[in-house]
Formats: C-alpha cells, structure tokens, sequence
C-alpha cells in the first residue's frame, strides 16, 4: 500500500495545481459561451491592441483588458481587426472576442473619404448614409482663428467609424477635429511666411487637386513663385472646382472663361476658398515646397510631372502631352 500512496499524492497535488490555474485564469477571462446581450464597439483606424482591448473591457464584452490583450499579442490574426462599429456579446471569452471583431458580417463598417474631395461632396455622403441620423443644418463652422465660415477644406479626408446614433452634424463636427490635428501635426496651422494658415490651405488643396504624392511640394513652390510675381495661377483644377467637373484633361476655352472668382485664369492670386479636403501630405507639402525656380508644370504622361521656369520649354512638353494623349495613354 505505500507505494501507492505517494502516485497518489503526487496526482492529487497536480489536480490541485491545474484547479488553481484553471480559476486563476477565469479571474481575468470569461469562459467561451453563447450569449445573447450584444453591444455596439467602435474600432477606429489607428487603435492600438491596447486601445481596442481597454474599449472591450469598458464595454463589458471582455472580463478584462489583459485577456484579450494576451490574445491579440499572441495570435497574428489580430492584425486583421478592420474599423468599424462591430457587433458583438457581451461577457464573452478573449478568443470568443477576437473571432467576432474579424467576422465581417458584424461590421457595420466605415465610411471612408477620399482626398480631395469637396465639401458638399462629402456632405452629401454623410446625408445618404443609414449610418448616421438626421441632415447637415449648415451650422457647424471651423475654428474661429481661419477666419471663414465656409466648410471647405476642413473636412478631414479619412476612414470614419462613427458611433451609432451619431448625427451628420456630429459626424462633421468629428472631421473639422480630425483636420485640427493634421494641422497641428503638420504645421499648417501655422501658415506659411507670410501665408496665413487659411491661405496655406488653400494652396495645399490646390496641391492635392493638381498632381500626385510625390510632386505635390514642388507643386507648391510653382504656387509661391507665381504668387510672388503676380502673375495669374491658372490652375485647371479651380476652375473645375466653379464648374463642379472632376479630371478634364484639357478644357475648353470657353470653360476657362467661366465667370468665377475661383477662375485662377481670370482672376490673379489664390481662390477665395480651399477646392477640396488636403491630406496631410499635401498639407505637409504647402508648408515645405520644394526649393526650385519654376514657373510651369505639365503631366506628360500619367505618373510623368515635369517642372520649368521656360514657357519654351514648357511648350515642348506640352506637345509631348498631346501626342500621348492622341496615343490614348489618359484613358
């Protein structure tokens, strides 16, 4: 008999053991379960695995934050977690919890805005979508110091995951914020030499409308340097905005003597508002244009940009642009 006695103990020491951990481990997480009680959980875009697991707890869907956190440090799917306002039960397991952020169909999903668009473009979106509640009343504004009360240019273009029951004029008010931090982060608040913060933004979203990432900042210097001049902008670009056209690749004549103050071909120096919604780069571009001389720019050909202080030169290229668009390279 005392040779059993001591398997014995041992096996009751380890059942002990195992008991200990296993309640151990249920202090801090749910065990996996059915459940019916479900919550809305806002995931915006940038949330840190700290930020989500912290909106899990708070919400009752987790036991703890540290549950679910282990979880997403430790399985590589995690990183699949998309934004979104998600439906999920409550008083569920972290694994449970990770399953069900990365079910699509309990994504209500985001609404997203692309640079450059305008503002009653984006207006328009937030009033279709039967994700927010009511309509635009016209009466949120940007902050005072830009002195406007034109919404133009302020609506911060990016993915949104907006509570539910939240209003248009809730949702607007949300992208003005969004802009104040680009602004702050990449120092247009603060304008630009002389530039006021409001004047740098236009150039910026003149910067957006007119070419790709990489050129944008030397976009911006071709700005200042005619501004420096007084010599007319003649920008396409504002003058589709007057016309509410999108992506002419040449205009008529007849269309560039459209009646506007934001015909930059009529009327010299900057249009009276922003054209479109800057990103953050090309913020960051009117803020920092590209050191150079130049006058002129053309698309050659798509992804092609080229930059001139030579009207002759500038002809040149122009003429290349012509044969490649005859080529059917714009299409």
């Amino acid at each position: 008999m005392r040779s059993l006695i001591k398997p014995i103990a041992i096996s009751i020491i380890l059942t002990g053991l195992f008991v200990n951990l296993h309640n151990a481990f249920f202090l801090i997480d749910y065990r996996a379960k059915e459940n019916i009680e479900k919550i809305d959980v806002v995931i915006n875009s940038g949330d840190t695995g700290l930020e989500i697991s912290r909106k899990l707890f708070e919400q009752g869907v987790v036991k703890t934050s540290k549950a679910f956190y282990r979880v997403a440090l430790n399985e590589k799917r995690s990183a699949g977690i998309s934004p979104g306002v998600h439906n999920l039960d409550r008083k569920i397991s972290a694994h449970a919890a990770l399953d069900q952020l990365l079910d699509k169909s309990r994504n209500r999903g985001i609404l997203g805005f692309a640079e450059g668009l305008r503002a009653y473009e984006i207006v328009g979106i937030l009033d279709k979508s039967n994700l927010l509640e009511g309509k635009a009343s016209g009466l949120i504004l940007p902050n005072k110091k830009y002195g406007t009360t034109n919404i133009e240019g302020f609506l911060f273009p990016a993915q949104y995951a907006f509570a539910p029951q939240t209003t248009v004029d809730e949702a607007i008010s949300q992208m003005i914020e969004r802009f104040e931090i680009s602004a702050t982060n990449s120092k247009l608040s603060e304008g630009y030499g002389d530039y006021s913060a409001y004047q740098t933004l236009i150039i910026a979203s003149i910067a957006q409308a007119e070419g790709d990432k990489q050129d944008y900042a030397k976009i911006a210097r071709v700005i200042y340097n005619r501004l420096k001049i007084d010599m007319p902008l003649q920008m396409n670009t504002t003058v589709e905005y007057a016309a509410k056209l999108r992506g002419q690749i040449r205009m008529s004549y007849k269309q560039l003597e459209i009646n506007s103050k934001y015909n930059t071909y009529l009327n010299r120096g900057l249009p009276p508002s922003p054209i479109g919604s800057p990103g953050e780069d090309a913020m960051r571009a009117a803020v920092n244009p590209e050191n150079g001389d130049w006058l002129y720019f053309i698309t050659v050909k798509p992804q092609d940009t080229r930059f001139t202080n030579s009207f002759s030169q500038f002809n040149i290229w122009a003429n290349e642009f012509r044969a490649n668009e005859k080529a059917g390279l714009f299409k």
